[in-house]
């Protein structure tokens, strides 16, 4: 497989990161922690260059897109400041954070079953 492919969701989550100083608030193991629950949260979105895609993506899109990878982000940080792992107290009052703007994803973004329709 091609090594330049890659999630494009990635490229902007980790721009989110430096906009919001992360490398200045928190050590890369929790940096790490938060791309995963980030990302996990997002839809895949894989291309070979991001020149394609943003010449091929309306404006409308790419703001959904950083609207989606913001609220992913609010989330993870919330995760992580949160980690059981490292709180002393019991466990009756874990948080369970779940995305709160998801989006409707349009006819091409619908993964492929495996049956076409040709009717």
């Amino acid at each position: 497989m091609e090594s330049n492919i890659h999630n494009y969701m990635e490229v902007l989550v980790e721009k989110r990161f430096f906009e919001l100083d992360f490398h200045q608030v928190y050590s890369q193991d929790q940096i790490t922690d938060m791309t995963c629950i980030s990302l996990n949260q997002l839809p895949t979105l894989y291309i070979r260059y991001s020149l394609d895609m943003l010449a091929a993506t309306s404006q409308k899109k790419l703001m959904q897109y950083n609207e989606m990878v913001a609220a992913a982000v609010e989330n993870a940080e919330k995760m992580v400041a949160n980690d059981r792992r490292v709180r002393n107290d019991d466990f009756e009052d874990i948080v369970v954070y779940t995305p709160k703007d998801r989006f409707e994803l349009e006819d091409e973004e619908i993964p492929f079953s495996g049956k076409i329709n040709l009717e």
